[in-house]
């Protein structure tokens, strides 16, 4: 802790010293917002929308051309509410609108078609605060701002990060961004690039939590407002049993070619974006990253060794005349990480300082998209993906004798090729209809190996090489029965040809604006999920040959179920309150015994009998209470209250894993316009202050511990403990100095600055002959230095 300290000082000392006193800049700055305006079910652009740049004097707008397309020039730099508006639509209003120099201000936005004629009624403008981009969805999902990424404290610049800030979404620990949504296990959520399922986008993913990683593999830079979801998600999502994040991609600026550089003390960001040819409407996007833990190392754990990864994204468009818009994107990571013995012999406290360790993982997606409109109100999107993961963890564990024994192999490849296409139209302005297939080609290359005694041979878990498919079927209609009542009802169908088993589920939502300011929404879906291929291809060695014992399971399942109560407070606040159940079943569980899938969180030596006779059970409730940003700040608080059980194969209910019980957040910033005259710089405080409730654990064995000299757990006493409660505190610092043709930002980011503990089980202490509480502190500071050009 007290080296903890001694670093943070040093780094805040550094950044005061690189901190610009000169204020002073006597000139007005202004900036070029622009944009498109569509209609939000078909995309098809709406001419002559207006756009309104809101507490401006002289007031500033614009209407859109012919394809859609505004351009407001001489902004003054500042944050602003942008109103969008067109007849025979509902108006919107966009806010916090971050206005500066060095780069074009992009602003799109999708208008849904009135039901009322404006001779009837005057339309108040609807305010467009974290309402998902997808018109489907009405509870439980939320829009995903790259600009709150980037500012929020703890986010990170990392949307898997900063999701734990909303209610119902808790973090796992400081070394993974796997998130726990509702209770459920991070393995459950599913991501989306594009529209298409991709592997898990995370730097070292699946090493420490399947479904997390260490962060991001796609920059800020690169993502587009996004949606996430909590529970009961629109047909159009499946394979998915927790969450879903349903990520976009920006695309270039299609008229100045803009550049930024980030160095910090983890790494290198550099990304471009343009048009190929200026006048040209194709444009282009690319993002690269590099980066090393090497300088934060005296924060981090004894055993973390050096961790470095690397990653590149980009994104093409290329719109036609007729043909539609063509899309190219991709991405792809790699990372390092391991631990080597450097301890004497006499100076083994614990396990870990008698291994090494040698990691490497990677993870690629690259895509087309085409999308086309057909006719009035049908637009068709098409798309063809290859992605894919890879990890190779090998460990060996040292004897007294100085001798290395393997400890563990696994040699892991899965990649898909996938196609897609759905067909989007709109009837009329009240109903609206999407429908879609998806096919998945699973190729997988599987090897895992543990040795069961320590100096035992290598015990093979799986050995597999092989390919199957998942194809997915869905129907999704939005119905507005009158201007205050809207319906969407679809179905999702799922087959998984490795073992012939298939899954038909239907959704529902429900919203009711029952008063001004006021709706109450409902949502009921029936959600199911593969567990990772390893599971069913884990092997038995018997008498007759190898077996696979778990090939034929079924789907993991869940019956979701939500009501949900939203209340605006004045123009810039709202309160959030939604009651949820999810009946948890079909879940792999060993008979006789507390295994359950549920629970896994990074096991990967499973080739014992399964059956599908599991059940969970998740219920509680999720407050939010949220002030916007404006005037200068803005604050959220969140209370999420939940109970997670489930029962395994000896027919007895316990705490699930992640039973956290309660998460609590308060976050909130101030952000202050400097310089002597203009105020053209900015300086923002960001602090977030969570706490949350422990996973449950299986306590210790201590007879067979201490006859063993090494950590042996309890099964019959599964998850019966609750780890402590953890208090995280996290902070930002930003400063944006404006100069006519370019942007310089300083940030200072620090996770976990309290240096909380967390807590990971038990360990063995050789020396005292104990058995001691595994704990350990991880601080991540960043200071940063970011030009936009």
């Amino acid at each position: 802790m007290k080296t903890t300290l001694i670093f943070i000082r040093q780094i805040l000392l550094v950044f005061t010293l690189m901190f610009p006193y000169s204020l002073i800049f006597s000139q007005q700055l202004t900036q070029t917002v622009k944009g498109r305006v569509v209609d939000a079910d078909t995309e098809i652009p709406l001419p002559g929308a207006t756009v309104i740049i809101m507490d401006t004097n002289p007031m500033l707008g614009s209407s859109c051309d012919v394809d859609g397309y505004y351009r407001i020039e001489n902004v003054p730099i500042g944050r602003y509410d942008i109103r969008i508006s067109f007849t025979g639509f509902d108006p919107v209003i966009v806010t916090e609108i971050v206005v500066g120099t060095g780069k074009e201000v992009v602003v799109n936005v999708g208008l849904k078609e009135s039901l009322v004629q404006l001779d009837e009624v005057v339309i108040k403008a609807e305010v467009d605060k974290k309402q998902p981009i997808n018109s489907m969805a009405f509870i439980s999902s939320r829009q995903i701002n790259m600009e709150e990424a980037r500012r929020y404290a703890g986010a990170f610049d990392d949307p898997a990060r900063l999701v734990t800030s909303y209610a119902g979404v808790a973090a796992g620990n400081m070394n993974s961004n796997g998130i726990i949504v509702r209770g459920n296990a991070p393995k459950g959520v599913l991501w989306r690039l594009e529209g298409l399922e991709i592997a898990n986008p995370s730097h070292f993913a699946n090493l420490t939590t399947f479904g997390g990683g260490g962060i991001s593999s796609l920059s800020s830079q690169m993502i587009d407002n996004s949606d996430f979801y909590t529970a009961a998600f629109p047909a159009e999502y499946g394979n998915a049993l927790s969450g879903v994040f349903d990520l976009k991609l920006r695309s270039g600026n299609r008229d100045e070619r803009e550049h930024t550089v980030q160095a910090g003390i983890i790494g290198v960001d550099v990304s471009s974006e343009g048009p190929f040819i200026k006048g040209k409407p194709a444009t282009y996007l690319f993002n690269f990253r590099y980066s090393t833990f090497g300088l934060i190392k005296p924060l981090l754990p004894d055993n973390a060794g050096l961790i470095t990864y690397q990653d590149f994204s980009f994104k093409t468009d290329f719109p036609t005349k007729k043909a539609g818009v063509f899309s190219l994107w991709g991405i792809g990571s790699s990372d390092n990480s391991g631990s080597e013995i450097e301890k004497e012999l006499e100076e083994w406290e614990y396990e870990e300082d008698r291994l090494n360790e040698d990691s490497k993982t990677a993870m690629a997606a690259l895509g087309m998209t085409h999308k086309i409109i057909v006719g009035p109100g049908t637009m068709i999107n098409s798309s063809l993906a290859f992605s894919g993961n890879l990890l190779r963890s090998e460990g060996s564990k040292m004897d007294i004798d100085k001798t290395l024994y393997d400890n563990y192999n696994i040699d892991n490849s899965t990649w898909s090729y996938s196609l897609s296409s759905y067909v989007n139209h709109k009837f009329s302005a009240r109903h609206t209809n999407r429908s879609g297939v998806t096919i998945n080609l699973l190729n997988y290359n599987m090897l895992v190996q543990e040795a069961a005694e320590f100096k035992e041979p290598l015990t093979t878990y799986t050995n597999d090489q092989g390919n199957s498919e998942l194809i997915q079927l869905y129907s999704q209609s939005r119905y507005d029965i009158s201007e205050l009542l809207t319906l969407n009802a679809g179905v999702h169908v799922q087959y998984f040809t490795l073992n012939e088993k298939y899954s038909i589920e239907p959704r529902l939502g429900l919203k009711y604006n029952f008063a001004p300011g006021q709706t109450l929404s409902l949502g009921y879906g029936l959600h199911s999920r593969l567990e990772m291929l390893f599971v069913y291809l884990g092997q038995q060695q018997t008498e007759t040959g190898i077996i696979r014992p778990n090939t034929n399971l079924d789907f993991s399942k869940a019956h979701h179920f939500v009501i949900g109560y939203d209340k605006s407070i004045g123009e810039n606040m709202n309160f959030r309150a939604e009651a949820y159940y999810q009946h948890l079943f079909s879940i792999p569980v060993e008979p006789g015994t507390s295994f359950s899938m549920i629970n896994v969180d990074n096991t990967w030596s499973i080739n014992q009998t399964l059956t599908n006779d599991g059940t969970g059970e998740n219920y509680g409730l999720d407050l939010t209470l949220e002030r916007f940003m404006n005037k200068g700040y803005y604050f959220v608080a969140t209370a999420s209250l939940f109970n997670a059980t489930y029962v395994g194969g000896d027919g007895i209910e316990r705490d699930s894993r992640y039973n956290k019980s309660f998460v609590f957040n308060l976050l909130g910033g101030k952000e202050w316009k400097v310089g002597r005259t203009e105020k053209n710089n900015s300086i923002g405080i960001n602090g977030k202050f969570s706490i949350n409730g422990g996973d449950r654990q299986t306590p210790v064995d201590e007879a067979a511990t201490y006859q063993m000299q090494e950590v042996v757990y309890d099964p019959t006493r599964a998850f019966s403990e609750q780890k402590p409660t953890v208090y995280y505190l996290h902070f930002t610092l930003n400063y944006r100095k404006n100069k006519p043709n370019h942007a310089s930002i300083w940030s200072f980011q620090i996770l976990n600055a309290l240096g909380a503990p967390e807590y990971f089980g038990y360990r063995y202490n050789y020396i005292n002959d104990t058995i001691d509480r595994d704990e350990q502190t991880i601080v991540i500071p960043n200071i940063s230095y970011k030009i936009v050009f």
